[in-house]
């Protein structure tokens, strides 16, 4: 018989209390701050995080797990009785999490890891979907096949306060950086699924258009969709996920499911402080 777990990295803004009620295993990644490394969630919150940002006025380096912390997780997951995991990382093309997930085997469990070419919740939903599919009855195999089918349908969206950390960590060519800061505008940012990479979606000066273009493009995302999760989140700036709260407050109230996050400190190194944006999973 399939006992089937999955298993999500702290990328995917997926916190230690939604990891246990989801019932989902948490591998977290590394931020070091001062030459120290601190495990992303488990031993440095997100608050601590920003506030250090703030301080130092600098970007942190992040890390991957290191193969002893797979394969202690896979060993923890096997002892729990499963004989099958589903691990869902973060875009390969932002770090070597997959590799890693895909190199740390250990008998008696069978794996699959799952790109998910995304990040954030945009990677969190495919745990909670896939955690509803185990929940359904489906197989293994079945189960793997529809995450494969949903790629193009998770998305996020956000926006930052300065182009400084995104430039500076590689993400976004620094001809992105030279445009913003001359013309003082505020960027819309999402995640490419196809390639996995951050794309320039389109760019508002001011943050009352900012937060109006960002309304017509979750109209835009579901329309003609049924059913769809989403998330609101906040790097380091909890008022401008709020005041998009409010934005978007009737697309929220028709969600199967609404989740508001605080980004990741592995994330946040990549974007410093000045983050909000949402995120949506189309179900139908």
């Amino acid at each position: 018989m399939e006992k089937i777990a999955i298993l999500i990295d702290s990328a995917s803004d997926i916190d230690l209390d939604l990891a246990k009620k989801l019932n989902v295993y948490f591998l977290p990644l590394y931020v070091n701050l001062d030459s120290e490394y601190f495990k992303d969630r488990e031993e440095i919150s997100p608050d601590q995080f920003y506030d250090w940002i703030r301080k130092h006025n600098s970007l942190p380096k992040t890390s991957t797990a290191s193969p002893a912390d797979a394969i202690k997780k896979y060993e923890e997951i096997k002892a729990d009785g499963y004989n099958k995991v589903i691990a869902i990382s973060l875009s390969s093309k932002f770090s070597s999490t997959y590799n890693l997930m895909n190199m740390a085997k250990i008998d008696g469990l069978e794996s699959y890891v799952f790109d998910s070419a995304n990040l954030s919740m945009a990677e969190g939903f495919f745990a909670i979907y896939a955690q509803k599919l185990i929940d359904e009855g489906y197989s293994f195999n079945e189960i793997i096949n529809k995450l494969e089918e949903k790629k193009n349908d998770s998305k996020v969206f956000f926006t930052i306060d300065s182009f400084k950390y995104i430039v500076e960590g590689g993400r976004v060519p620094r001809s992105f950086g030279k445009i913003g800061d001359a013309l003082s505008i505020k960027p819309i940012i999402t995640v490419n699924p196809i390639e996995g990479v951050f794309k320039l979606y389109k760019m508002a000066r001011g943050e009352k258009k900012l937060l109006k273009e960002l309304r017509h493009l979750a109209e835009k995302e579901i329309d003609n969709v049924k059913d769809y999760y989403i998330f609101l989140c906040h790097g380091g700036y909890e008022e401008g996920m709020d005041k998009l709260e409010n934005k978007l407050s009737d697309i929220i109230a028709n969600a199967k499911d609404y989740l508001k996050i605080q980004i990741s400190p592995t994330l946040g190194a990549n974007t410093g402080p000045g983050l909000y944006g949402f995120g949506l999973f189309k179900l139908d």
